[in-house]
């Protein structure tokens, strides 16, 4: 039994590059619904996370639809669409939809000096530096980052440093 290559490189959420042996594609969407862009077109795929249920077309440069698979019997073809037009409802809303972590509260810095960095990780260039007590506007989460605005000084910061935020 030969080896396989297979890597997967995340550019932004919902967004991947796929590099193997048979060559290089792009996912886009969420587990449970994604479209796959490669050499043999655009391949649309639609399921239940864990469930090993799923439906697959392949979309041709025509616009043409073609049936792939199913792992259902009867009524595949009716649960395909609904499922495929239900993937591209959660893709445009996704990616064109407003970002659902945008707060705009106020909080306060409670440790002694904090960095406030260019990316939300800690391994990005620190760009200023604010004191305990400094009142700062939170404009974005990401995970445990918050990118905040005060004392002339915009870009991300430790969540945990700061006080509970104020509306």
């Amino acid at each position: 039994m030969g080896f396989k290559f297979r890597k997967r490189i995340k550019i932004a959420p919902g967004l991947h590059v796929n590099i193997s042996q048979s060559g290089i594609s792009t996912s886009i969407g969420k587990p449970g619904a994604t479209l796959n862009i490669g050499k043999n077109g655009v391949k649309a795929t639609v399921g239940i996370p864990g469930s090993g249920l799923s439906y697959s077309q392949n979309i041709t440069d025509s616009g043409r639809l073609n049936e792939v698979t199913s792992n259902t019997d009867k009524g595949s073809f009716l649960l395909g669409k609904t499922l495929l037009a239900i993937v591209f409802f959660l893709l445009v809303a996704n990616f064109w939809g407003s970002p659902s972590d945008s707060i705009n509260s106020f909080s306060t810095v409670e440790i002694k000096s904090l960095r406030v960095r260019a990316e939300p990780t800690t391994n990005s260039m620190v760009i200023s530096q604010l004191a305990a007590g400094d009142k700062v506007e939170v404009i974005q989460t990401n995970g445990r980052w918050v990118f905040i605005e005060g004392n002339g000084v915009k870009g991300w910061v430790a969540a945990e440093y700061l006080s509970n935020p104020e509306p």
